[in-house]
């Protein structure tokens, strides 16, 4: 008896072809992730520059404040209200360089 097969060389030519459209849809799946992902990160960038931005003038501020409190003027007032006197001859503590030397 015998077998005649005359489409058998077809299936295989299908075959190959489904894998492909399989694989080019794979990979359109996954550029379309990547995409998305990178737009993510796009956009968290920006989010974290104007965070960024606002924080630098948060810290000019701050700077600023500083600098006024600490100014010559202002330290002259604060001695004085919380009743401070500058000393005219201060003592300081000294020590000779012979005495850190010791081996």
């Amino acid at each position: 008896m015998t077998i005649i097969e005359p489409h058998r060389a077809k299936y295989s030519y299908n075959s190959a072809v489904l894998y492909m459209l399989l694989a080019l849809v794979a990979l359109a799946c996954l550029s379309i992730y990547f995409y998305n992902e990178s737009v993510d990160i796009r956009h968290s960038i920006s989010a974290n520059a104007k965070d960024l931005q606002s924080l630098q003038v948060s810290n000019a501020e701050l700077k600023s404040q500083l600098y006024a409190t600490m100014d010559l003027s202002n330290l002259d007032a604060i001695a004085k209200s919380e009743n401070l006197v500058k000393e005219t001859k201060p003592g300081y503590i000294e020590t000779t360089s012979g005495v850190l030397a010791v081996n």
